[in-house]
């Protein structure tokens, strides 16, 4: 395996000696896996092959994970995730956003069967009432990893829009995620106490995105690895200036990482350390999951925690797409065809980040609904102006034109929209129960006519902006997720379905 690696070469030590003592370390790491049940299945076979490749007579094996492996508010679906970390030895994990999409009370009980570190040095968690002094054991800000007589200093940071992206913001409003200035000087001062008690290779799992992953890099001394998160980047091998920075202070290296989104992706990371705590050589593989087969042991773990799933229907034919959020969605379409359905509303609106995979032909299980959309959100019917409609449909367009395709458009039943490449809405359309198409004014929207819309409570509460807050305008709040409404119209429909698109959402140019 060494001799394969490739070499960095540090910018100030381009002449120095061979160092007399080398330490190799290989990481296995993760990040962003979604409660892919799938995924995951496969991801414990890769790491059980990690486990067979790589020896451990003379190399540092460390199994990291970089946050967001749980996500939505089901608890029983957030104890699979540990469940799975804890099967492959995950050692320590950044406390992602959508890990604490649980509510807080619910988080601390998961959380208790974590056999791995919990990391978030950048949050503040005021010890005002008992839950929080629960969560402050359980979210620490760092630690140190022993392997073979080395020490490894491991240290997570959370998301700086962290609230932006809750199931629930104001079950951690009270919760203070530090700005970037503040944690680059947190950061800072955490690494200078663990190099002052001779810790001297430092790795950080953040669940920041790879933007400012870059700004740690460039900013803080000290760091070897970043192994990041939160953006879903898919960051192969090491190049200089995308994942390879150079202190202007020592000349050091540090390296990021990230491996995708929804565990599609692992990595495995071989560095060697001089006697400094310096990288000298690394190498940066990013593996496909899909390469390996699904884990009969993992299977089980879920089987056991959530019950055996139910059948609710047939998939006759399903078009593949991959996860986008910035078009039509076929899984979506039928999703909340069938929700509008089962309310007999006007609309249905749903942002596209709500729906994480795809449906595919054959029995469609209640699990195959909590792996699409797995946030567990309440549905909520609110009452819309056409005004407001309107103005979140050009939210979702603007994503169009953003870097991340960041918040997504709006997936819909009962309207049909139009889109131009540089996220402008051309025209809409609203769709009655009966077929009847009634064009709507994009330039002058109607600011008092109003329709019944069904969506969740995330997105009624203001989640992603499409909306201000609309509890005011609640008309009814169900205490379940959309999921039961579309198990309840297959029950009912009993006969195989089409899960494809139709058009309801257009790009133009």
């Amino acid at each position: 395996m060494v001799n394969s690696i490739s070499q960095i070469q540090p910018q100030t030590q381009a002449n120095q000696k061979k160092a007399s003592k080398v330490t190799r370390t290989s990481i296995f790491y993760i990040n962003d896996v979604h409660s892919n049940l799938t995924n995951i299945e496969k991801l414990k076979n890769a790491s059980d092959s990690f486990d067979k490749l790589i020896p451990s007579e003379g190399i540092d094996k460390l199994k990291l994970s970089s946050g967001d492996i749980g996500v939505g508010r089901d608890k029983e679906f957030s104890k699979v995730a540990v469940a799975f970390q804890n099967a492959i030895g995950i050692m320590a994990s950044a406390a992602g956003n959508h890990e604490l999409d649980l509510n807080k009370t619910d988080l601390v009980d998961v959380l208790k069967d974590a056999q791995y570190k919990f990391l978030g040095l950048n949050v503040d968690i005021p010890q005002n009432i008992e839950i929080n002094k629960e969560l402050r054991k359980d979210i620490i800000k760092s630690y140190v990893q022993e392997q073979n007589g080395q020490q490894y200093g491991i240290i997570g940071l959370m998301p700086f829009d962290f609230a932006f992206h809750l199931s629930d913001p104001d079950e951690y409003k009270d919760f203070d995620i530090l700005n970037s200035e503040k944690t680059i000087s947190l950061l800072q001062t955490e690494i200078d106490d663990m190099k002052k008690k001779g810790i001297n290779k430092i790795i950080v799992l953040s669940h920041c995105g790879y933007d400012a992953d870059k700004e740690l890099a460039k900013s803080v001394d000290g760091i070897d690895v970043i192994l990041g998160g939160h953006t879903h980047d898919l960051i192969k091998n090491i190049t200089k200036d995308k994942n390879l920075f150079y202190s202007k202070k020592t000349g050091e290296p540090t390296i990021i990482t990230q491996a995708g989104r929804d565990g599609n992706y692992f990595g495995i990371l071989n560095l060697e350390f001089n006697d400094k705590g310096v990288i000298t050589k690394a190498q940066n593989n990013v593996s496909n999951t899909e390469d390996f087969s699904r884990s009969p042991i993992i299977k089980y773990f879920t089987d056991k925690i959530l019950g055996k799933p139910e059948v609710l229907g047939t998939i006759k034919t399903a078009l593949k797409h991959k996860h986008s959020l910035i078009t039509e969605n076929p899984s979506a379409d039928f999703v909340l065809d069938a929700e509008r359905n089962e309310l007999g509303v006007d609309m249905v609106l749903i942002n596209s980040g709500n729906f994480r995979f795809s449906l595919e032909s054959g029995s469609l299980t209640d699990r195959d609904l909590k792996i699409l959309t797995p946030f567990d959100n309440k549905v909520w019917i609110i009452k819309l102006t056409e005004k407001e409609i309107v103005d979140s449909l050009k939210i979702g367009a603007k994503s169009l034109t953003d870097t991340d395709n960041s918040p997504g458009i709006m997936q819909c039943s009962g309207l049909k929209y139009a889109m131009s490449k540089s996220g402008e809405v051309k025209n809409a359309t609203f769709i009655d129960k009966d077929g009847k198409e009634t064009p709507i004014n994009i330039k002058n929207p109607n600011p008092f006519k109003t329709y019944t819309v069904a969506t969740d409570d995330y997105i009624a509460k203001g989640g992603n902006n499409y909306f201000t807050n609309k509890q005011d305008a609640v008309i009814t709040k169900f205490n379940f997720d959309k999921n039961k409404l579309v198990g309840d119209y297959m029950k009912k429909t009993n006969k195989p379905v089409d899960i494809k698109t139709d058009g309801r959402i257009k790009i133009v140019d």
